[in-house]
């Protein structure tokens, strides 16, 4: 290096990143990158609690009355996208800026297949923090009447009242997931096995399947043949009868 204050400034540089690094003089950097994530997370998780609230509040005016208390809200990450803790009363969802790269691809995928019409953290917000949140929701009320079943039953019950909420409160988002969730069934082989029982085979392997490709087909074929049925469930039949079919 020829040019000797050229040489002093970049000597000069190397000195205070690495006494920054000593003394800590990056503190501040780091805790105004966490701050802003704690914003963001605190701005979710209103946005998500006032969907709660508003969704309780509305089981609340058909005058019915919740056992349990509105569920705790946590940005984890669960690998199904959405789960609902019965034994804690809490419910995990997912934070986009935090979740895994490959995770992240799935949306990727399926936002691909809107014709890029959405992008893929679009996509993950309406898949994510409406549908799957509105389906476990689902669960939680199904645990305020205290209503048990199989694994297979107990997730057509959830998509039952997922479905017939969106029908009612947004039909346009409703028919675009239903036409994502058609998609995937057509496009997606069947995961259970020749001969074998399709809800038999997701009881017996429900703790495996959450998170791949069969447990997302599993759900799509739910939703679309909860589509067709008739007589089609209002929300407040599907609250009465916690997502059991009407006969």
């Amino acid at each position: 290096m020829k040019h000797p204050a050229i040489k002093k400034i970049i000597l000069n540089a190397i000195t205070f990143i690495g006494s920054a690094f000593k003394i800590g003089a990056f503190v501040p950097f780091v805790l105004l990158i966490n701050t802003v994530s704690a914003q963001q997370n605190d701005t979710l998780l209103k946005k998500l609690s006032t969907l709660r609230d508003s969704y309780i509040n509305e089981i609340k005016s058909f005058s019915f009355k919740p056992s349990l208390a509105p569920p705790v809200l946590v940005l984890d990450n669960p690998r199904s996208f959405g789960n609902y803790d019965d034994e804690k009363n809490v419910l995990h969802t997912c934070d986009w800026n935090t979740l895994p790269a490959g995770a992240r691809q799935v949306f990727e995928e399926l936002a691909k297949n809107l014709n890029s019409r959405i992008t893929a953290e679009q996509f993950f917000e309406i898949s994510v923090h409406k549908w799957i949140f509105i389906h476990e929701l689902g669960h939680w009320w199904r645990a305020c009447q205290h209503v048990t079943a199989d694994p297979y039953e107990n997730e057509k019950a959830a998509n039952r009242i997922d479905a017939a909420y969106w029908n009612e409160h947004d039909p346009q988002f409703y028919q675009l997931m239903l036409s994502v969730f058609n998609g995937i069934v057509s496009h997606s082989p069947s995961p259970v096995p020749a001969g074998l029982d399709k809800a038999q085979y997701l009881n017996d392997n429900y703790q495996k399947l959450p998170g791949g490709a069969a447990y997302t087909w599993y759900q799509s074929i739910m939703i679309v043949e909860v589509s067709k049925e008739q007589p089609f469930e209002t929300f407040r039949q599907a609250i009465q009868n916690a997502g059991k079919p009407l006969k």
